[in-house]
C-alpha cells in the first residue's frame, strides 16, 4: 500500500523534529525521526498493526493510532492508501488529541 501524508502531518513531523533537536540535539533529533520513520514505514506492509479507533472510523475511513511513545500516530486506511493524519505528544489531554484529530479529518473529508 502505498503511505499518503497530509500536510497536518508533514507539519506535525517537522514540529517535533525541531522541538526534538532545540531541547536535546541533532543526534537524539536523528533518532527519534528514524524511530517514528520505521514505524510508519512499516504500515505499508502491515497496516493494520495499529490500534482502530472506532470513534473516527467509517465506512471510508478505518482510522487507527500507533504509539511510538511519547508520541501517537493517527493514520487511515483506505482502499489503496495509508494515510498519514497527524503525530501528535501524548502528554496532552485525550480531549486535545481527539479535537485535533476530529478538525484535521473534517477539513480532509
Amino acid at each position: 500500500m502505498e503511505i499518503v501524508w497530509l500536510a497536518s502531518a508533514i507539519e506535525d513531523f517537522v514540529s517535533l523534529l525541531e522541538k526534538v533537536d532545540s531541547l536535546f540535539g541533532k543526534a537524539v533529533a536523528t533518532k527519534v525521526k528514524y524511530k517514528i520513520s520505521s514505524h510508519i514505514n512499516l504500515l505499508a506492509s502491515f497496516p493494520c498493526m495499529g490500534m482502530r479507533d472506532f470513534y473516527f472510523s467509517d465506512d471510508k475511513y478505518d482510522v487507527r493510532y500507533l504509539i511510538n511513545t511519547p508520541n501517537v500516530i493517527y493514520y487511515a486506511i483506505s482502499r489503496n492508501e495509508i494515510l498519514i493524519i497527524s503525530i501528535l505528544d501524548t502528554r496532552q489531554s485525550p480531549e486535545m488529541i481527539r479535537h485535533t484529530i476530529a478538525e484535521i479529518l473534517k477539513q480532509s473529508r
